[in-house]
């Protein structure tokens, strides 16, 4: 550079400035111009060399100048010039960036299109869906206002008879509950000798003030003062169980009974009822009742007596009073709700229509309320209490009833709707089953009346046992996709950026996530948009895979098992680009789990069925039969039941003076009639291994 500076020096400023004012019309690198700068300042010296005076290379260099002509077409030329003289692998980076540029400007325009499509919604998918659950037939025959009703009449739980009804079920709160009852059988002694100690200070304590502490037992809650400084500041709590548990821990090992562990703060936000402002102002008044925790344990035990010591071991068995004491009421407050729930099963088909919220813009089938399908749920459970508590009570053809009212509900809500309505209708469908059996299991049925329930339960299903339905979920899909891609233009249309998030995040709320983090995620969901497939290609593989799973959920689980046959998911992830097709994977639902969980229940109802006939052809013969075909062939039974995990009949054996009907269950194994178990070694009638047990009905 310093070179160039001093050759300029030497040069006449006219030519100096010609020089600048080339190189830059050149509009070329740095480099380049660096080279064009020295050799025409090489050029003007050789021409001004023979100059005797500055006046005479002004003159030559202006005649130099005048040659060169044009400067704005001698830097163009010489660009061009340049441009030819450089190497070949130079001019294909050039020509290679030049064309990316392009296209990344192009693929700008093409993302700030791609991102502003709208869907253009066309047809009515919930109408539509309306028109498939809908029969022709009266109105006046319709089950659902009566259903509706009964949900509006039903009155829930209360907080005690939850937790006593738990301790029927399996689970940790029956365990817990079978092992106090054996503590408290265990140490019968001790708890009479802590009861002659410490009832005075149970019974010092004034009547209102005990009923505000039995009051926090019916919640599952034991308060004890926490003191600090001498003095009560703070409530403590421990669940009921835990506070029975150490109590008789403490009597067992003859040792101080202190502070429960583990504990916690008292609840702030209790259910309603829950006596916490009493509780309170026992605090602010300084009021607490002297001994309080030997007083408090007291009354534990005494109510610890009163739900567990007679609880039986079989979660079937004859209620006991204290589950009558508190089961009962709740009952009978729902009495209403029972008319309304048994007039609606007496129905002949259940249509609940799917409405869209007035209110909302959206009106896809994905925004329909649903129906209160928890609340039925609960609805039923009640009823299955009371029919237990009907046939405790001696009123046999009522408990029955109750049963068969359940069942028949059940078949209303199977095969028809979104797969969630099918499967609350296989639950209630075995829990009217599971009721039916406690029955059969527990009282003596003469054989007419077994006649007359077995060809009610075999008019529950006259055309068969409903299988899954796949045909709501298609249409709910493909409504989603006529709201997620645009209509028209190549391939039907394409998938709108960030579209499908409100339809997964109502299947799969997630409340941590903001606005801002989908802005921020807005370019993932562009570029899983534009690999996704087109409209078209999309209706059809979502099409295509519905129908394979259609036609594997109606395959038996040993058709499957026997074939080897793969899932729809592991067909639909190993035969095509998943990430083309994701939106069709998010919203497939599991078929092959659901339709196991839908042939057990096909499975429990024939052998509900079978078992009623061997009952009857015993009280006929005064034996069991020595096959179920026989019971088929002398027309007790009008078909063999068959097990969907062998796809032969149920397994049936006589045994000394009873007989035994079971599925070989999920391990395809005929066990010999071994149940199923679960890790804590209890009897589980669907489990992985060991069969699954109708007949006897065990625990």
């Amino acid at each position: 550079m310093s070179d160039r500076k001093s050759d300029s020096k030497s040069l006449p400023a006219i030519a100096v400035e010609y020089v600048h004012r080339l190189l830059k019309k050149m509009h070329y690198r740095r480099k380049v111009r660096d080279d064009v700068e020295a050799e025409l300042k090489a050029h003007f010296e050789d021409e001004l060399k023979d100059c005797k005076t500055g006046e005479e290379k002004e003159q030559k260099a202006r005649q130099l100048l005048s040659d060169f002509g044009d400067l704005k077409l001698l830097a163009i030329l010489l660009r061009r010039a340049k441009k030819r003289c450089r190497p070949l692998w130079r001019t294909v980076i050039a020509r290679t960036f030049q064309a990316i540029g392009v296209l990344i400007v192009c693929f700008i325009f093409y993302a700030i299109w791609f991102s502003f499509g709208e869907p253009n919604p066309r047809i009515d998918y919930v109408q539509l869906l309306n028109r498939m659950n809908q029969p022709e037939v009266l109105n006046h025959d319709n089950a659902w206002p009566h259903y509706e009703k009964a949900i509006e009449l039903y009155v829930p739980q209360s907080p005690i008879v939850k937790q006593v009804i738990s301790y029927r079920r399996g689970g940790k709160a029956r365990e817990n509950a079978l092992r106090l009852k054996d503590l408290l059988r265990d140490n019968q002694q001790q708890i009479q000798a802590w009861f002659e100690k410490n009832r005075k200070y149970w019974d010092n304590i004034n009547p209102e003030q005990q009923s505000v502490i039995l009051k926090c037992f019916e919640y599952d809650w034991v308060p004890f003062p926490k003191i600090a400084y001498q003095d009560y500041n703070e409530w403590y709590a421990t669940t009921f169980f835990r506070m029975a548990e150490h109590i008789l821990r403490c009597l067992n090992d003859d040792a101080e009974l202190l502070d429960p562990h583990p504990r916690g703060i008292l609840p702030v936000q209790a259910q309603p009822g829950f006596p916490g402002d009493e509780l309170k102002s026992w605090l602010k008044e300084g009021n607490i009742p002297p001994n309080f925790i030997q007083a408090v344990s007291v009354a534990v035990l005494h109510e610890a007596i009163k739900r567990f010591s007679n609880l039986p071991k079989d979660f079937r068995g004859e209620l006991t009073d204290m589950e009558l004491e508190y089961i009962g009421p709740w009952v009978r407050q729902n009495e209403a709700a029972w008319q309304e729930f048994l007039a609606g099963s007496a129905k002949s088909y259940c249509y609940r229509p799917y409405i869209n919220d007035p209110n909302t813009k959206n009106k896809s089938v994905f925004s329909i309320p649903m129906a209160p399908l928890s609340s039925l749920r609960e609805l039923v459970r009640m009823i299955a209490w009371r029919s237990r508590i009907d046939r405790d009570q001696g009123r046999l053809q009522q408990s029955i009833e109750d049963c068969l009212a359940i069942a028949r509900a059940a078949g209303h809500w199977q095969g028809k709707g979104t797969l969630v309505e099918q499967l609350v209708g296989n639950a209630i469908s075995g829990l009217g089953h599971a009721e039916i059996l406690s029955v059969l299991a527990n009282q003596m049925i003469s054989a007419n009346e077994l006649q007359r329930l077995q060809e009610q339960m075999s008019q529950i299903y006259p055309g068969g046992y409903p299988l899954i339905n796949m045909e709501g979920e298609r249409i709910a899909f493909l409504d989603i996709v006529q709201r997620s891609f645009t209509d028209g233009g190549p391939g039907g249309g394409h998938l709108i950026p960030g579209s499908w998030g409100g339809y997964i995040e109502s299947t799969y709320p997630d409340p941590d996530v903001d606005v801002d983090e989908k802005l921020f995620f807005m370019p993932l969901y562009t570029a899983a948009s534009m690999a996704h497939a087109r409209r078209d290609a999309t209706v059809a593989k979502a099409n295509e895979i519905y129908a394979l799973q259609s036609d594997v959920a109606r395959m038996t689980p040993y058709q499957r098992h026997a074939s080897d046959l793969k899932t729809a998911d592991q067909i639909m992830y190993e035969s095509w680009n998943s990430y083309r097709f994701f939106l069709v994977g998010v919203f497939m639902p599991a078929t092959s789990r659901i339709s196991e969980i839908v042939y057990r229940g096909k499975t429990h109802h024939e052998a509900i069925v079978a078992i009623l006939a061997i009952q009857r052809w015993r009280l006929k013969k005064d034996q069991y039969p020595g096959s179920l075909g026989e019971l088929v062939t002398a027309g007790f039974l009008n078909e063999l039941p068959m097990d969907p995990w062998s796809d032969k009949p149920l397994v049936y054996k006589k045994t000394d003076d009873d007989f035994i009907l079971y599925s070989v269950g999920y391990n395809f194994t005929d066990d010999g009639g071994e149940p199923g178990r679960d890790r804590n070694g209890q009897i589980r009638q669907w489990s992985d291994k060991g069969d699954a047990i109708f007949w006897p009905v065990t625990n």
